[in-house]
């Protein structure tokens, strides 16, 4: 096992300390002269002894407006900020501060003169400032994926993430007696190393057309199973693309970013980060406070009272860095309870809050298997007719209003028999040119619908029935959301340059590599091994299996492997116990696996929700979201056994758990819960251990 020399499991070296620059997102102070320091001596006077440096608010510039449904296309450019060692924070997007903290990207070099990765942070700022004794820190947040984008998904969910973790009440007015038991919390993710704003992105095409002429190509072989050719075109095509992603000498490189993104490398950058915000958390307190970097207290409050200085003082010590000790909180989805699950397991004194959401059985993810998802994927599309045939055609379009479940089975069964000999053919449309639909666009339908059913399943119903009926243009219209101009940028040259990587397009290059280098090298698999490996999946899951098997196709001639590995057991007594959470049918990640992972963590605790989907915030659960909030607010863990219902099933069908009179603190949180389950997931672009 090797581990980065400059942080250990229970020691930490920081970063030697550097000048560090006023925060674009605070006011900036001029130089003193003497009169304007005999002013500001007497409004800090003032403001501390009216007892409310609780609620001092820090001000910030007035930020960019950018969309809150993407990272790309506002005003707002990464570019724009330069990396730095520390955390800088810069107002961006709507809301938002952000940041590019540079580390190294080989953990194990000594020297300083190794390459850097710039590392792009996002956070939506807490609610009360860092001074206010309901600050309860950061939360990181973990999309899945692997090489799933922070950023993007703090842009989409974050408010609504916020409102879950948050305390129920409120900010208060100053002169309120709220109680101080009471946390908010900032809402912090980034993209993980090669993945989409953080540099150097991981990337194995020249430019954005080559990239986009791959995929089309793909998509128009069809999914494993849709035709007999594809299996063995598949096999050529994830050699060359595992040929052309590491190539020759790319692998001996220690500037190459190839080599530096399996998962471990990742939780060194989180231990970074926390601590990073650590040292932010201390300046940002001397700021609202008035105090220079390494001012005294007494210079700033000396003519006021001892009772306003002990409580400044008490806000300094409450919000001193300490090197080495700052704490994780953590909630993490899919691919995120690997990562959570193994920054556990490294790091296990860093615990104070850790969700590990939608459980990946992590022993299984790192042998390289992807054995253990399928198991209950079957059991979520079966879900799909039990309700539609529930509410009949009148709600779910697709229902046979007679005959029965299976006669609605039945007639999917018959469609996908038809589609496979007969595409429906769809005349172009405005800006939509002519396409087909196909067999395998309907079985890509459906993975994606079984992991978001709330916001999916009445689609499907809908599309469904178009099919049956040889009417494809809803569906082409939606498949054409989905595809992006496909003319090659003007600043674009054809060498690879820099304005040829459009940030967010690696996504799959990215995944390929994280699981790749954090799997077992598959390179010496042949293809009838390969085949019956496809076979078995298939077993697995009718649903889904065919689709699975491409995640470790993209292995077989995978050359790089990372620089250096964990490899102890996924295991260990972390500082506070951990909250696992699944769903009862969950398509990828079954609820079997938290149990198993729980079992690695004493003390930690399962969270059952009695919903379909992936993930707990794919159905809106009361129950589910305040267990969750109060293991974030005090720490407390659910009983064992315990199982949460949700409000509302798909189709409007209404949950074990009524809605009816509820506070008004409980309707804005079910609010947000409906807007977490509805959010859409990519047709083409999910990665497959994602929320």
């Amino acid at each position: 096992m090797m581990m980065p020399p400059s942080w250990k499991p229970n020691d930490y070296l920081p970063v030697p300390p550097s000048p560090i620059p006023p925060s674009p997102s605070s006011s900036s102070r001029p130089a003193k002269r003497a009169l304007h320091a005999i002013v500001i001596l007497l409004v800090g006077a003032v403001a501390l002894s009216q007892s409310h440096l609780h609620l001092l608010r820090p001000q910030c510039a007035k930020p960019h407006h950018g969309s809150p449904h993407a990272d790309q296309g506002s005003p707002f450019s990464w570019d724009q900020i330069t990396p730095t060692k520390h955390l800088i924070y810069h107002p961006c997007f709507d809301g938002h501060e952000c940041a590019r903290l540079e580390l190294p990207m080989d953990w194990n070099r000594t020297d300083t003169h190794g390459a850097q990765i710039a590392l792009a942070v996002i956070k939506r700022p807490a609610k009360v400032p860092v001074t206010d004794p309901r600050y309860g820190g950061p939360i990181l947040l973990n999309p899945g994926g692997p090489g799933g984008s922070g950023v993007s998904m703090l842009l989409k969910r974050g408010q609504h993430i916020q409102t879950v973790v948050d305390s129920a009440a409120q900010p208060a007015p100053p002169d309120s007696q709220q109680q101080n038991e009471e946390k908010f919390f900032d809402v912090v993710s980034f993209d993980p190393r090669g993945v989409n704003n953080t540099t150097p992105a991981f990337s194995c095409f020249r430019d954005s057309a080559a990239r986009r002429a791959w995929k089309l190509q793909v998509d128009a072989e069809g999914i494993l199973g849709s035709e007999e050719r594809v299996f063995d075109a598949r096999w050529a095509r994830h050699g060359a693309m595992g040929l052309t992603c590491t190539h020759p000498g790319d692998e001996e490189s220690g500037e190459w970013i190839g080599r530096f993104m399996n998962t471990p490398t990742v939780v060194a950058d989180m231990v970074e980060l926390i601590e990073r915000h650590g040292e932010w958390r201390e300046r940002e307190t001397k700021r609202i406070l008035g105090l220079r970097e390494r001012g005294s207290l007494e210079a700033v409050v000396g003519s006021s009272s001892s009772e306003t200085q002990a409580e400044a003082k008490a806000i300094l010590r409450r919000n001193r860095w300490v090197p080495g000790q700052e704490k994780l909180q953590y909630w993490g989805f899919s691919y995120g309870t690997v990562l959570g699950s193994t920054f556990a397991a490294m790091q296990p004194h860093r615990i104070h809050r850790a969700v590990i959401d939608g459980v990946c059985d992590v022993n299984d993810y790192y042998a390289g298997g992807w054995l253990t998802n399928l198991q209950d994927a079957d059991a979520a599309w079966l879900s799909f007719f039990e309700l539609c045939d529930s509410v009949g055609p009148e709600v779910c379009s697709f229902a046979t209003g007679q005959g029965g479940l299976q006669a609605t089975i039945d007639r999917y069964e018959n469609l996908l028999t038809t589609l496979k000999a007969n595409p429906v053919a769809v005349p172009a449309s405005g800006d939509r040119g002519p396409d087909i639909i196909t067999y395998s666009d309907v079985k890509m339908l459906v993975m994606q619908a079984v992991y978001t059913p709330m916001e999916s399943f009445e689609r499907v119903a809908r599309f469904l029935t178009d099919l049956t009926h040889r009417n494809g243009s809803a569906f082409a219209e939606y498949k054409q959301r989905e595809r992006q101009d496909w003319r090659r940028t003007p600043p674009c040259d054809p060498n690879g340059s820099k304005p040829c990587m459009v940030p967010g397009e690696n996504t799959d290059e990215a995944q390929m590599s994280i699981l790749c280098s954090d799997g077992q090298d598959i390179r010496g698999m042949n293809k009838e091994t390969f085949r019956n490996y496809w076979h078995t999946l298939r077993n697995q899951s009718e649903t889904v299996g065919d689709i699975w098997a491409e995640i470790r196709f993209g292995c077989i001639e995978w050359k790089a492997r990372p620089a250096w590995q964990f490899d102890a057991p996924i295991a260990g007594n972390t500082s506070h116990p951990l909250l696992f959470a699944g769903n009862t049918y969950d398509p990828v990640t079954p609820l079997r696996n938290a149990f198993a992972m729980s079992k690695q963590f004493p003390g930690s605790v399962v969270l059952q929700q009695n919903s379909v989907g992936h993930c707990t915030l794919s159905g809106p659960s009361l129950c589910s979201a305040k267990v969750i909030r109060g293991y974030f607010q005090t720490g407390e863990l659910p009983s064992h056994g315990k199982v949460c219902e949700v409000e509302e099933r798909p189709f409007h069908v209404p949950g074990m758990q009524q809605s009816s009179g509820l506070s008004a603190a409980d309707l804005i949180l079910l609010s947000a819960l409906h807007s977490l389950a509805q959010e859409e997931r990519s047709f083409t672009k999910g990665s497959p251990l994602s929320f």
